[in-house]
């Protein structure tokens, strides 16, 4: 069965093709009580916002709901791991 989860990772300005860093763990992933729905095990996002010193990921679980995670960049940046 497929499961699909949200992680970051980083890229060079200058060329977006080179990774500097990615997380260790994905940052959100389906938990046991919203795996089923019309999408089983799947989260999903269509990109996030910086406000003030934070990251907002709206994201979807399982084609059954929608809702949001924050994360201090700072602590976002920190959980990246070197390529």
């Amino acid at each position: 069965m497929r499961r699909y989860s949200i992680g970051a990772v980083l890229l060079d300005k200058a060329d977006p093709t080179k990774v500097l860093a990615r997380s260790r763990e994905p940052l959100v992933h389906p938990e046991a009580p919203h795996r089923e729905g019309y999408v089983p095990n799947v989260v999903y996002t269509c990109g996030a916002m910086r406000f003030n010193d934070r990251i907002i990921l709206p994201y979807a679980v399982s084609d059954t709901f929608s809702t949001v995670a924050t994360m201090k960049i700072s602590a976002l940046l920190g959980s990246l791991q070197n390529c």
